[in-house]
C-alpha cells in the first residue's frame, strides 16, 4: 500500500506519461504525413521561417508589419497544404486526455483533477487486489435475502434491521469527514461485514476521500517482514494511519504476537488522535473473547471508541 503522497506522485507520473505519448504520437502522425506529401513539408517549413522572421523583427525593433503579413499567408498556405493532404488541421497537435491542463499535471498552479482522477482509480486497483470481494456497491447489497423471523434479540426480523443498518452506512458514506465515528462491525462469516465496508470504501473514495483496506491477516503478515524489511514496513503502517478512512478487516484471523497488539495499539491511537476513522470488522461476538485475544488495553480503546454494529442472519453464502 502506498501513503497518499506517493499515491499523488505515482498518478502525476502517469499524467506526464500520458503527456509525453500525446506528443509523441502527434510527432510520428506528422513525420510520416510529411514523408508522404513533400508539398505539406515545405509549407510547415516556410511557416517557420515566417515565424522565425516575426520574432526577429520583434527583437531588433523593426516594423513588424511585413513580417505579420508573411506568418498569415504562411498561415494560409500550410492550412490548404494540410486539407490538400486530405488532413484535419488537428491531426499534428497532441491529443492530450486531458483538455483542462493539457497532460501537465498542474492548473492554475495547483494539481488538476485528471491527477486526483488517476490516484483514486490506483487506490480502487490496491483495495480491487487486497480484498476478498473488491469494492463493493450499496445497490448489490441484498436486504431480501435476509429472513423475516423476528430476532428475540433485536425485537425484530434481521431484514429490518439489515434495511436499516444499510441505510445508516449509506448516510455514513454520504457524510463522511474526519468527524464521523469509527464503526465496528461484529457477527459471524457470510452476513456482510466486509460488503458494506467496503460498499462505504467505495462511495468515500468516490467523495474524493482516501481509503486503505487491509485485512487482520495481512496487517500481521506486514509486521512479521520487519526484521526483513524495516523501511518497507514503516511506510506501510504510515500509509494506514494516514488514510482518511482505513478498513481494517476480519479481526480474529491474524496470526497473535506482541509486536502485533502493541502497532495495533499505535494504529488505533494515532488515528483516533488525529481524528481519522477506522471500520473495523471481525467474527468474533463475544467481548469476553475480544479482550481477551486483544488485551484490556487494545479492547477498551477499540470498543470504547467505536459504534459497533451486529449483524444477523444466517450466512449469505450458503443461499
Amino acid at each position: 500500500m502506498r501513503t497518499k503522497d506517493e499515491l499523488f506522485r505515482a498518478a502525476q507520473r502517469e499524467v506526464a506519461g500520458y503527456r509525453q505519448q500525446a506528443v509523441m504520437q502527434a510527432e510520428t502522425t506528422r513525420r510520416a504525413a510529411y514523408a508522404a506529401h513533400p508539398a505539406l513539408a515545405e509549407a510547415d517549413a516556410a511557416h517557420m521561417r515566417a515565424g522565425l522572421g516575426l520574432a526577429k523583427a520583434a527583437a531588433l525593433g523593426s516594423s513588424m508589419d511585413a513580417a505579420r503579413a508573411a506568418l498569415a499567408r504562411a498561415d494560409e498556405t500550410l492550412a490548404a497544404a494540410v486539407k490538400e493532404a486530405g488532413y484535419d488541421e488537428s491531426a499534428f497537435k497532441p491529443a492530450y486526455r486531458c483538455p483542462l491542463c493539457e497532460d501537465t499535471g498542474m492548473r492554475g498552479g495547483i494539481p488538476c483533477r485528471c491527477v486526483a482522477d488517476v490516484a483514486r482509480r490506483l487506490r480502487r486497483e490496491e483495495i480491487n487486489a487486497a480484498s476478498p470481494l473488491g469494492l463493493c456497491q450499496f445497490s448489490s447489497f441484498e436486504v431480501e435475502r435476509y429472513s423475516t423471523n423476528v430476532e428475540p434479540e433485536l425485537g425484530i426480523s434481521p431484514r429490518e434491521y439489515m434495511g436499516k443498518l444499510l441505510n445508516y452506512c449509506k448516510n455514513y458514506a454520504a457524510r463522511f469527514s474526519a468527524n464521523s465515528p469509527n464503526l465496528l462491525f461484529m457477527g459471524h462469516s457470510g452476513l456482510g461485514k466486509t460488503h458494506l465496508a467496503l460498499a462505504i470504501a467505495d462511495a468515500v473514495l468516490e467523495g474524493g476521500h482516501d481509503v486503505l483496506y487491509t485485512s487482520a491477516a495481512a496487517l500481521a503478515a506486514q509486521l512479521g517482514k520487519e526484521h526483513f524489511d524495516y523501511t518497507n514496513n514503516e511506510e506501510w503502517l504510515a500509509a494506514c494511519q494516514e488514510a482518511d478512512l482505513l478498513i481494517l478487516d476480519d479481526l480474529g484471523t491474524e496470526y497473535i504476537t506482541p509486536l502485533t497488539i502493541s502497532v495495533l495499539y499505535e494504529l488505533i491511537n494515532t488515528r483516533m488522535l488525529t481524528h481519522r476513522p477506522t471500520i473495523y470488522t471481525t467474527n468474533i461476538i463475544d467481548q469476553n473473547i475480544f479482550v481477551a485475544r486483544y488485551t484490556e488495553k487494545v479492547a477498551s480503546r477499540m470498543l470504547g471508541g467505536c459504534k459497533m454494529f451486529k449483524f444477523f442472519g444466517e450466512d449469505q453464502r450458503l443461499k
